[in-house]
């Protein structure tokens, strides 16, 4: 990792922590003062203890943070990292996990699928500009889908009602954002560094990182196939007394996130094939460019984070009798229907497997590099 990623980590570890701490501690002083955090579900250590200790643990964790991410700094530019400081680092990224807020799961999956509609619609614009004829026929399908859902299942209606929806949540959101940004950079500045040395688990994971990537990706099969169903008689995943065509925008909703649940499937797999190391030359502008290492790792790192604190939780409110109604079976579809618990460890070590293969093959590409250079401004060449 090279020293201004590794000082943009370090900035943003103490920022975000600087705003938990700040936010920690007029908890602590003026409780209730705060008022969109009534809105805000408590996180994993929250669910078990009083809310003057959770805020408490969350002014001590952003106060850790800011030192640590000011140590890590330091230790940069002196060049060395003690083990003890990496230990640190992983239980405090940890703590503050788990005092992420709850509740986000849905949230992120609705925000997601919205990202998915705009991705397809820039995907397109990509292939008009490197391939017009197969363009033409992208844009076509792409109108087409978009008339019938605005027509057909009132999809203007529905994000005419998500947006103060969205509005309203965001304060919380950010908060959780927060914890899971300043978690995640912790982790990455931690595990990116420079040491080529592998403990024993990194080795597994790098060698058995395509079937861990594939077991992440699958996850999203259960929920996604839940949601196709909507389009058959024998819906999934819905309520026996739901009548799509009187109710056409929960029909909108439903394939909406399964769509977004495939597509972030899809997005996991490219941590192993090759257009998650190169750009496809059919991308307009990025074509045949290598994928830089922090725009596959970062993100997917704030995503495992979060799908293993909200897939706990999840689990948690299924077990609590908070989704559903509480009967084994119910409770058992749940938590296969919403493997976020399972999807969230395997995401996070699939990307860790990509960061060290990225990170191997540039280091053997190196010496060619440099072996070329030399050869093409030798004398003698």
């Amino acid at each position: 990792m090279n020293s201004r990623i590794h000082s943009v980590l370090s900035f943003v570890i103490v920022v975000c922590s600087a705003v938990l701490a700040v936010l920690g501690g007029i908890r602590l002083i003026a409780p209730g003062s705060l008022g969109w955090m009534d809105a805000v579900a408590p996180g994993l250590i929250g669910r078990v203890l009083p809310e003057a200790v959770d805020a408490a643990l969350g002014l001590a964790v952003g106060l850790a943070g800011i030192v640590i991410g000011l140590l890590g700094y330091a230790a940069s530019r002196a060049g060395r990292s003690t083990a003890l400081s990496r230990a640190m680092t992983i239980v405090v990224a940890i703590a503050l996990i788990l005092l992420t807020p709850g509740g986000l799961i849905p949230f992120a999956g609705y925000s997601f699928a919205l990202v998915v509609i705009v991705g397809v619609i820039v995907m397109t614009m990509l292939l008009v500009r490197r391939h017009p004829w197969w363009g033409v026929v992208a844009i076509a399908a792409v109108a087409a889908v978009t008339t019938w859902m605005i027509v057909g299942l009132n999809a203007a209606e529905v994000a005419s009602r998500f947006g103060p929806a969205f509005m309203e949540q965001l304060p919380g959101v950010l908060y959780a954002g927060a914890h899971l940004v300043a978690a995640v950079a912790l982790i990455v500045r931690t595990t990116m560094g420079g040491s080529t040395q592998r403990g024993a688990l990194a080795r597994w994971v790098l060698r058995h990182r395509t079937p861990i990537t594939v077991a992440a990706a699958a996850c999203a099969v259960p929920y996604s196939i839940a949601r196709a169903s909507w389009l058959t008689p024998w819906p999934l995943l819905a309520p026996s007394d739901l009548d799509f065509a009187e109710d056409p925008g929960t029909l909108f909703t439903g394939l909406s996130l399964g769509a977004a649940m495939l597509a972030g499937g899809a997005l996991t797999l490219g941590l192993i094939l090759p257009w998650g190391r190169r750009f496809p030359r059919w991308m307009a502008g990025v074509g045949g460019r290598s994928v830089p290492i922090a725009l596959v790792v970062v993100p997917a790192s704030i995503v495992s984070a979060l799908f293993t604190a909200g897939g706990i939780d999840l689990v948690l409110s299924v077990q609590a009798g908070a989704l559903g109604n509480g009967s084994i079976e119910q409770t058992l579809e749940l938590i296969l229907m919403f493997p976020f618990w399972l999807w969230g460890p395997l995401l996070a070590l699939a990307t860790w497997g990509y960061a060290m293969a990225r990170k191997g093959s540039a280091a053997l590409a190196e010496p060619a590099r440099a072996e070329a250079t030399l050869t093409r401004t030798s004398p003698t060449a």
